[in-house]
C-alpha cells in the first residue's frame, strides 16, 4: 500500500511524468498524451500545467486532474480502484523509490518527503475541480468520446433541412463547419432528437469532433451530449483560442453568432454557449501568455451587455486587448445582422478589427476607413511655418509624423522651432511646448524679442533704430526697456503676442524624469480637456531620453524615443517636432543622417529630418587650401555680423521628407541677436545628393 509520503511526493512529480511520456509542441507546451492535442496540423496543443505544478487541464479533450489521474488514463486504469498500480507507474517514470508501508510509531515521527525535482510548470490552468451533479470530479465522470462518425453521417444529411440557410448561413460555411441534421433513423440510431439539427465541436484535429450541440428544427430545444460521457461543454470552436496570431478573436453567446462571423474569410470567433463568463476566462488562464486581442460581441439584451461589461472588466484586469462590439439600434445578435444586410455586417465586422489590430487584413478592407479620413480632412491638415521657403521645401508646411531638427550649438535649432510654434499657435491652433533645458520665462522673452524685432521691421526702420529700439532676450528678462520708444514697442509686442500666440501655446518646463510616456500622457489630458490634441514640440529629445531606465545604452534609449514619438505623432494624428544635437564629430563637416547624436534608426523612423548649417557660397567649398582659407574669412565675417544684429543665411537641409522632395535646402536669413528667422527668397534650391 502506498504511503501518504509516498503519495505527497509524487503529486508533486507531474512535470516529470509529462517529461517522461509526452512531447512538446509549438510553444514549449506539452502535447495531450491522452487525445494527441497538439498533433495536428496547427500543431496548437490545449493542454496546460497548473502554477503550482500538481494538476493539469486539457481544453481539447475536457480531461484533467492530478499525476494519478493522467497515468490512469494514459493506462486505461481506474485512479482509484487501481491507485497503487498507478502510483507504481508513475514512480517508475520519474525514478521515486517507493517506501514500505510505515508503522505507527513511524507516522507518528516522519518530518519529512523525499523530494523529486520539479520542472517549471507551462501554461496554466486553475487547479480547481468542478463537481457534476453526481458529486465526482470531471476526471471521474468523463470518457474519451470521439463523435466523429456520427457528425460524418450527420452532415451527409444537411441537404434534408433548410434550416441553416434559412439563418443566413452558406454552402461553404455549412461545409466547413460539418454542420449536420438528425433524421428519425439517425436518432433511432444514437438516440438522439429527431428533426434537429447538429452543430459539432471540433478538437483542431482534422475530422474529431469531441462534443456537439442539437436544437430542434421546430423550436428552440437546444440538446447535449450528458456530461458523464462527454464531460462539460467546452466553447465554440475552442482551438480558436490557440492560434498563435494577433488577429482579433470574436466572443459570442451562440454558435450560430459564431458561424455568422466566420462566414466572413479573414474574421474567427468562439461562443460561450450563454452567458456565463468563467469558462472563457478558465481557458484563457490555461494558456501562456495569452494576448490575443478579444472583441465581445454578446447579445444586445441586457443579459448580453452585462455579460459584456463582466468580460471587459476581468479581461483589461488580465491586460488582455479588448473591446465591445457594437451592433446596429434593433438588432438583437451578430445573426440578425446577418440576415438584415451582410454586406453591412461585413463592414462592421471588419472595422471592429481594425481598432484592435490594423495589421491582420488586407489593405482592401482598409480602403472605406481611408476614404473616411480623406473625407473628413484628417489627412489633409497642414501646419504653416511661417517661412515660405521651408513651407515650399515641406510641400506646404508641417503635417503627421515625427520631425527631427538638429544644429550645432549656437545655429539657433531652440530659435527656429520656438518661432514655428508660435505661428502654428498665432493661427489658432493648441502648441504644447515641452522645454527640458529652458524656462518658461526664457522662451516667452525670446518670443517677445523676436516680435520687437519684427515691429522694426514692418516700420521700415534702419539698423541704427532697430539696435536702439528691439529688445534682446536679455534686455526682456531683466525689463531693460528706458526709452518711450522701447517702451511702446515692447508694450506692443507683448499686448499682441498675449492675444495672439499665447492664447493656444502651452508650456511645459523643467518637468523632472520626462520620458516619452509622460509626453504620450500630456498629449492625452490635453486632448481630454480641451477636445483636440496639441502640436507637440520637445527641446531637445536626448535630454528625453535620461529618465528612461528600461534601456542600457544611449543609443538604445533614442532607438526607444524615436519610436515613442513616432507612435504618438501616428495615434493623435498631430507633427511632434523634436529638437536633437549634433555629434562632435560633424562639427567641421557638412550636416547628413550620421551627424544626429546617437542617431540609432532616426534616418528610419522619422517622417522628415532637417538640419540647419550656415549657407556657405560656392567660392568657400570644398578642400583646396584656397577655399579653406576663404570659409574661414566667411566664417568670421558671418559672427561680426551677427554680433552687431545683421542677419545671416542659414540653410534648413531636407535631408529626409516622406511628403516632400529631399535633398533640397530652404535658405533663410536668421538674426541670433533678436531671435528671429525671415525668408530671403521664396525659391528653394536644389543640391546635390548628401553623402549619408
Amino acid at each position: 500500500m502506498i504511503n501518504e509520503q509516498d503519495k505527497q511526493a509524487l503529486k508533486g512529480s507531474l512535470a516529470n511524468y509529462l517529461q517522461a511520456i509526452a512531447e512538446k509542441g509549438k510553444g514549449g507546451k506539452y502535447n495531450c498524451p491522452i487525445c494527441g492535442s497538439g498533433t495536428g496540423k496547427h500543431h496548437t496543443s490545449a493542454f496546460s500545467i497548473a502554477p503550482d505544478g500538481q494538476s493539469w487541464k486539457c481544453f481539447s479533450c475536457n480531461h484533467g486532474g492530478d499525476v494519478f489521474e493522467l497515468a490512469a488514463l494514459v493506462n486505461k486504469l481506474d485512479p482509484k480502484g487501481d491507485f497503487n498500480k498507478v502510483a507504481n507507474i508513475v514512480a517508475d517514470a520519474v525514478g521515486y523509490n517507493l517506501q514500505d508501508a510505515p508503522t505507527d510509531a513511524q507516522k507518528c515521527t516522519a518530518t519529512a518527503t523525499k523530494p523529486i525535482p520539479v520542472m517549471n510548470s507551462v501554461a496554466a490552468y486553475p487547479a480547481k475541480i468542478q463537481n457534476t451533479p453526481q458529486g465526482k470530479s470531471e476526471s471521474d465522470t468523463q470518457n474519451k468520446v470521439d463523435f466523429s462518425q456520427l457528425v460524418k453521417e450527420a452532415a451527409g444529411n444537411v441537404s434534408q433541412t433548410d434550416y441553416f440557410i434559412n439563418r443566413g448561413l452558406s454552402a461553404a460555411t455549412i461545409e466547413k463547419h460539418k454542420l449536420g441534421y438528425i433524421t428519425p433513423e439517425l436518432a433511432k440510431k444514437y438516440g438522439l432528437q429527431a428533426n434537429s439539427v447538429l452543430i459539432p465541436y471540433s478538437t483542431g484535429k482534422e475530422g474529431e469532433y469531441n462534443y456537439y450541440i442539437t436544437r430542434s428544427t421546430e423550436g428552440k430545444e437546444y440538446r447535449k451530449p450528458k456530461t458523464e460521457v462527454a464531460g462539460a461543454e467546452p466553447l465554440y470552436n475552442l482551438p480558436a483560442l490557440y492560434e498563435p496570431t494577433d488577429a482579433p478573436l470574436f466572443v459570442t453567446e451562440g454558435q450560430i453568432d459564431a458561424l455568422s462571423i466566420m462566414e466572413y474569410e479573414h474574421a474567427d470567433a468562439v461562443a460561450v454557449g450563454g452567458v456565463g463568463i468563467n469558462k472563457l476566462l478558465q481557458a484563457i488562464e490555461g494558456i501562456e501568455g495569452f494576448q490575443r486581442p478579444l472583441i465581445i460581441a454578446t447579445d444586445a439584451d441586457e443579459r448580453g451587455k452585462e455579460t459584456c461589461r463582466k468580460l471587459l472588466h476581468e479581461l483589461k484586469g488580465r491586460a488582455i486587448k479588448v473591446a465591445a462590439y457594437k451592433h446596429p439600434d434593433g438588432l438583437k445578435d451578430i445573426n440578425d445582422e446577418l440576415n438584415a444586410d451582410r454586406n453591412a455586417l461585413e463592414r462592421n465586422i471588419y472595422s471592429h478589427i481594425l481598432q484592435l489590430n490594423k495589421n491582420t487584413l488586407p489593405t482592401c478592407y482598409k480602403m472605406q476607413e481611408f476614404l473616411r479620413r480623406i473625407k473628413e480632412g484628417m489627412n489633409a491638415k497642414t501646419y504653416s511655418t511661417g517661412l515660405k521657403a521651408l513651407d515650399k521645401a515641406l510641400n506646404g508646411g508641417l503635417r503627421e509624423g515625427l520631425y527631427c531638427i538638429g544644429a550645432m550649438s549656437g545655429f539657433g535649432k531652440t530659435t527656429l522651432v520656438l518661432q514655428i510654434a508660435d505661428t502654428i499657435a498665432a493661427a489658432g491652433n493648441d502648441v504644447l511646448y515641452i522645454s527640458l533645458e529652458m524656462s518658461a520665462d526664457e522662451l516667452t522673452a525670446k518670443s517677445i524679442s523676436r516680435r520687437t524685432y519684427q515691429q522694426c521691421l514692418a516700420n521700415a526702420a534702419s539698423h541704427e533704430n532697430i539696435l536702439a529700439v528691439a529688445r534682446t532676450t536679455l534686455d526682456v528678462l531683466r525689463c531693460d526697456i528706458a526709452t518711450q520708444a522701447q517702451t511702446k514697442t515692447f508694450t506692443e509686442a507683448a499686448t499682441a503676442y498675449t492675444e495672439h500666440e499665447a492664447k493656444f501655446l502651452y508650456i511645459v518646463e523643467g518637468m523632472q524624469g520626462v520620458n516619452a510616456a509622460k509626453v504620450r500622457q500630456l498629449v492625452k489630458q490635453h486632448q481630454q480637456r480641451h477636445g483636440r490634441p496639441p502640436v507637440v514640440f520637445i527641446d531637445y529629445m536626448q535630454l528625453l531620453t535620461i529618465a528612461d531606465t528600461t534601456q542600457n545604452t544611449d543609443k538604445q534609449k533614442m532607438d526607444a524615443a524615436i519610436k515613442a514619438l513616432k507612435d504618438i505623432s501616428r495615434d493623435f494624428k498631430i507633427p511632434v517636432v523634436a529638437i536633437s544635437s549634433m555629434n562632435r564629430a560633424s562639427y567641421n563637416d557638412s550636416l547628413n543622417m550620421a551627424s544626429f547624436k546617437e542617431s540609432g534608426n532616426i534616418e528610419y523612423t522619422a517622417d522628415v529630418l532637417l538640419a540647419l548649417e550656415a549657407a556657405i557660397p560656392n567660392e568657400c567649398k570644398g578642400d583646396a587650401k584656397t577655399a579653406k582659407g576663404k570659409r574661414l574669412e566667411f566664417f568670421k565675417k558671418n559672427s561680426a555680423r551677427q554680433r552687431h544684429g545683421e542677419p545671416v543665411k542659414v540653410d534648413i537641409k531636407i535631408l529626409k521628407c516622406r511628403t516632400a522632395a529631399p535633398f533640397t535646402t530652404a535658405t533663410v536669413d536668421s538674426c541670433n541677436m533678436f531671435n528671429c528667422f525671415m525668408d530671403c527668397r521664396d525659391e528653394v534650391q536644389q543640391v546635390p545628393k548628401l553623402k549619408l
